[in-house]
């Protein structure tokens, strides 16, 4: 257990929006579980946490679509007594298998389809359950899952995002279903809905382009924990964190400025 803080876990630790997360709790002096598939990128979360706080932090390379990694997940958050904070932030997006340009729906290949639906839909079904009877028995718990806004507008539908989009829409509507079942136990369910946030899931792309900017992943993490840590007696409905759209954006193609 921490000196001080909360015991967190965070899915999707391995990268991005989720091992920025992860780093901001352990530098304020939680203690976090860091989920995530891959060995190596876990190796440098770790690093990352050591170098963030002094609290026992454990990297754990399980897969969240996965029910019995769930079921190991449940199982070491029981022995630890308690669980403070779940981010289920574990996602994949239109690039699978590395492809640069997303796939027309008529050839979407299948397994990307359900590639999508187990980790973005029942990947978070999963860890939540893996959290939720222990926050329920001590009365007390945040669950954050990070769903999407895909266009400046909020959660619209998009052309060529049609596994994407279908989840993420699911998504929300568990969060909110969700968040009225257990208020009544103590636990807070927050649907969050980013814009554009620098990750590896849309580095290399133009998802900005609508939104004229981005938002850098320590920029959101900090919103995110400040959400959290409003109150435990009131809460946001689906928070939108958009970003502010960039000067250089707005310049370019402007003729130079004339000096007088």
């Amino acid at each position: 257990m921490p000196p001080s803080g909360k015991v967190c876990i965070v899915t999707g630790a391995s990268s991005g929006i989720g091992q920025s997360l992860a780093v901001a709790m352990a530098s304020r002096g939680d203690l976090v579980l860091a989920i995530g598939r891959s060995a190596e990128r876990l190796a440098d979360t770790r690093a990352q946490l050591e170098a963030a706080g002094s609290a026992a932090h454990q990297t754990l390379q399980l897969d969240v679509a996965s029910e019995a990694d769930m079921a190991t997940l449940r199982g070491i958050a029981e022995d630890l007594g308690r669980v403070d904070i779940l981010i289920a932030s574990a996602a994949v997006g239109r690039g699978l298998g590395g492809r640069a340009l997303p796939w027309p729906t008529a050839e979407l290949p299948v397994e990307n389809w359900q590639a999508m639906v187990d980790v973005n839909l029942h990947g978070v079904f999963l860890a939540n359950m893996a959290v939720l009877p222990l926050m329920q028995a001590q009365e007390n718990g945040d669950i954050v899952n990070i769903c999407s806004s895909t266009t400046p507008r909020g959660l619209r539908g998009t052309a060529l995002a049609p596994g994407y989009a279908a989840t993420k829409f699911a998504l929300a509507d568990f969060g909110r279903t969700l968040a009225q079942e257990v208020a009544p136990d103590g636990v807070r369910v927050r649907t969050i809905f980013p814009g554009p946030v620098e990750s590896p899931l849309i580095k290399d792309t133009l998802l900005d382009g609508p939104f004229g900017g981005r938002i850098s992943d320590t920029s959101f993490a900090d919103a995110l924990l400040g959400l959290i840590d409003l109150g435990q007696d009131g809460v946001v409905i689906d928070p939108h964190f958009l970003p502010v759209p960039s000067r250089s954006r707005k310049r370019r193609g402007k003729p130079p400025k004339q000096e007088t």
